[in-house]
């Protein structure tokens, strides 16, 4: 069994006396076994153990056990505790979601001290995982069940059915603990492992090492895919501040556009529902969907996705010239022929005679009207919007510079016709806005 361990280390990293190694050691055989195949080996390697306490003194005692093993090997051990239940409530995460999540947070804050983690998942875990991701309903990555290597996470015991890891154990006398939960049916992993997978093993005795070759091979489709839909990504989507945009006219063209706007979407938290509604062609633009991080609204021909936020309502008073330097490029300039316009809209040249303080900087309400540079009569700006195209998204972030009631300036786009410089200006102030606020 070491020279298959040693060679599935050597298939994993290379030459692996030159790496410094977590453990991640619960108490139990596959895990403890995994230790002594490291001290075997020689390699250079420190243990983790988290106690979730979730089992009574049960947990305590698998806490000592692993201290015991520690001790036995000479090796570095540390422990972290976690109040499991509490941390749980109002996560929306199962108790095995939650455990899993403050296992692998913890391990990330050892990430700078080792070169990699090892974690004792064996063949059958293979086995029962991907059984219940078919079970719920999975995609390619659900099929290619536990990765050997994710990150600086490997798992070098996938080699190894649980029987061959107990029989080692027994040759060896090494002491584990034994999980008395693993006999509840009422979990469905564990009704898996005690009723399904033997009747499946009557079927193909070999099954665990048919579904770890499967897995690899799946695994390999999977990175195969994954870079065939990223450079799909980079011809469709597109970054704009903080909103995504997906190019809804070229996705349209592709055959295979539901699976290719599933894979985009479900980065960002969107249901297999809500892509199959958005490729019926019927949805009308600015139309929201919600997931629970992100907001897509459908646009004339885009997707638009953002993070969930609030667009802030404050009202930002600015008293004085210094106040305004704070947040815009403020320049005192004197009335040249021709003046030098800035034709992206960025800046704002005002007559210094009708620049009073206080002003004020804040978001667009419904209602709010100005009167257009370069166009006779006053706009709401729902419809100055509307007709430049901006959607809801952006609308929502504009910001509007403002003298009492009226608005100096729709920041970034448009200034007001009754603050433009006039033939007989003397001198004027350009305000051009550095994109910080």
């Amino acid at each position: 069994m070491l020279d298959r361990f040693l060679q599935q280390i050597e298939n994993l990293v290379g030459n692996g006396t030159q790496y410094r190694y977590l453990l991640a050691v619960s108490g139990g055989a596959d895990s403890c076994v995994m230790a002594h195949l490291f001290h075997q080996a020689g390699f250079r390697f420190a243990m983790a153990h988290c106690n979730f306490h979730l089992r009574g003194e049960d947990s305590n005692q698998d806490m000592q056990l692993v201290q015991a093993l520690a001790q036995e090997l000479n090796v570095p051990l540390y422990i972290q505790e976690f109040d499991t239940l509490v941390l749980q409530k109002n996560s929306g995460l199962s108790i095995e979601m939650m455990a899993r999540k403050l296992r692998y947070d913890w391990f990330a804050t050892f990430e700078h001290e080792f070169d990699f983690i090892a974690t004792a998942h064996q063949a059958n875990d293979v086995a029962e995982t991907l059984l219940l991701n078919i079970c719920r309903g999975t995609t390619l990555r659900g099929l290619a069940s536990i990765p050997a290597v994710n990150g600086k996470i490997i798992r070098p015991m996938l080699e190894f059915t649980a029987e061959e890891i107990r029989n080692y154990a027994s040759i060896h006398q090494i002491a584990f603990a034994i999980d008395c939960t693993n006999a509840d049916e009422s979990i469905k992993r564990n009704r898996l492992r005690a009723s399904v997978l033997p009747i499946l093993r009557e079927l193909n005795p070999n099954l665990l090492q048919t579904i770890s070759r499967n897995s690899k091979i799946i695994q390999q489709q999977q990175r195969f895919y994954q870079n065939q839909i990223e450079n799909v990504k980079k011809e469709l989507v597109s970054a704009d501040s903080d909103v995504i945009a997906v190019n809804r006219m070229l996705l349209d063209e592709m055959e295979d556009k539901e699976l290719v706007l599933f894979e985009i979407l479900n980065d960002y938290g969107f249901t297999a529902e809500v892509v199959k509604e958005l490729c019926q062609n019927s949805i009308q633009s600015g139309r929201q969907f919600l997931s629970p991080s992100h907001t897509l609204l459908v646009n004339r021909d885009k997707y638009l996705i953002r993070i969930n936020t609030t667009p802030s309502k404050d009202v930002l008073t600015i008293v004085s010239l210094d106040t305004l330097k704070k947040y815009f490029s403020v320049e005192l300039c004197e009335q040249q022929t021709p003046i030098q316009f800035s034709k992206d809209n960025k800046t704002l040249f005002v007559p210094s005679s009708k620049l009073s303080f206080p002003l004020t900087l804040r978001h667009w309400q419904p209602g709010d009207y100005f009167y257009p540079l370069g166009c006779k009569g006053k706009q709401k700006l729902s419809d100055f919007f509307s007709n430049q195209k901006i959607d809801n998204f952006h609308k929502d972030n504009i910001l509007l510079l403002c003298n009492d009631a009226d608005i100096l300036w729709i920041v970034g786009y448009r200034s007001d016709n009754r603050y433009k410089i006039e033939t007989n200006t003397k001198q004027y102030y350009k305000i051009t806005y550095n994109g910080t606020i």
